[in-house]
């Protein structure tokens, strides 16, 4: 009999490690406390990007999983879910600017810097081109929502079950071995169990005695309403960033050392947007019918040293643990890293400045 896995969360990490389990030929049960993607997943601007790396690890880390997008979207239907737009980038500006092209010119990454010239080439619609900016080729950007709804689909077809609606309190032990979940729906049984719940991690986790100290941060996306297309890249400048989606919204945000909402200030999400379209009218002055749709407010899962965690916690057999940020990046890759993992395959080395084990 296949062996029966557990993956509880059903956003974009859950969903992705599920899909890959499944294909595999394992017994997957997906349990979800609300609905799928109602977390961090539908609430994230959606940049896939090797640029915001701190290390080489961590960029090698992201660089392959651009190219495991990629791969996704030869396997799958991923139109509605994945734009390929390349991005501009100048969040940090002169020699701080230079001194992060040279790190990406010597991680080999498909980055150049450009001058405002090529810049008003590229976006005429955008004002006051910055002086020089990194011209980010093999990025895009991803529909949370909808990879999340792709993935989870696709591990339906190849036998998965989804359980929305499904709380887990805790893991349940024996012998030592996580062996399932307690649910609001009563103890289930599993040989493995997958968490992948974002920014809830830490308190489930707690619950059994593994530790994952987590750093997590209010994010606020804004959504405008449809316009024409105006712009053909994502915009990553110093106040904000900005891009259009396949049906004409624009997003954007903070950046995201930014924090999103200014508690200092009492500041509402309704004020953020408000600010957010200010800045945006700013950047686009020629585009007409600049209107906040709606406005995305959530909790970015972001594990304490700011890098992923992935594989078996310390005294914790039967469990596993896929939690960070950067999870529309890292989603695809990481559900299959932690696919071939539990199926026996070998330990990945991509993963091992990344394990779980260093906060024990």
């Amino acid at each position: 009999m296949a062996e029966h896995v557990i993956v509880v969360g059903g956003g974009i990490i859950g969903a992705s490690v599920a899909y890959h389990l499944a294909k595999a030929g394992a017994r997957v049960t997906v349990l979800e406390k609300a609905a799928p993607a109602s977390g961090a997943s539908s609430k994230s601007f959606g940049w896939i990007n090797a640029k915001a790396a701190q290390t080489r690890s961590y960029y090698k880390l992201r660089r392959e999983a651009i190219y495991e997008y990629l791969r996704l979207c030869e396997t799958m239907q991923m139109e509605a879910a994945v734009k390929w737009d390349g991005s501009l980038w100048w969040e940090d500006q002169g020699q701080a600017l230079l001194d992060q092209a040279t790190i990406l010119e010597d991680y080999g990454y498909e980055a150049k810097v450009i001058d405002a010239a090529r810049f008003s080439q590229m976006e005429p619609n955008v004002a006051n081109p910055p002086a020089h900016c990194i011209s980010g080729r093999i990025e895009g950007a991803a529909d949370g929502a909808e990879m999340v709804r792709l993935l989870l689909a696709a591990a339906s077809a190849n036998g998965a079950y989804i359980v929305a609606g499904c709380a887990v309190h805790g893991l349940r032990r024996e012998g030592g071995r996580i062996v399932g979940v307690d649910s609001n729906f009563g103890p289930m049984h599993g040989d493995r169990v997958v968490v992948a719940t974002g920014a809830w991690s830490q308190d489930l986790l707690a619950r059994s005695g593994v530790a994952l100290p987590m750093d997590n941060k209010t994010g606020v996306i804004v959504h405008s309403l449809p316009v024409e297309p105006v712009i053909e890249h994502i915009i990553m400048s110093p106040d904000i960033h900005f891009r259009q989606d396949s049906s004409g919204r624009i997003i954007m945000g903070e950046i995201f050392s930014g924090g999103g909402l200014d508690e200092s200030k009492s500041e509402s999400p309704v004020d953020f947007a408000q600010k957010m379209l200010g800045r945006l009218k700013l950047r686009l002055p020629d585009v007409k019918g600049l209107v906040v749709d709606r406005v995305m407010v959530g909790k970015r899962p972001v594990p304490l040293d700011g890098m992923p965690a992935v594989g078996v916690p310390k005294d914790a057999p039967g469990l596993y643990v896929a939690v960070m940020h950067s999870g529309i990046t890292l989603a695809p890759l990481i559900g299959r890293l932690v696919a071939q993992e539990i199926s026996g395959g070998k330990p990945s080395a991509l993963l091992a400045d990344f394990r779980p084990t260093r906060f024990s």
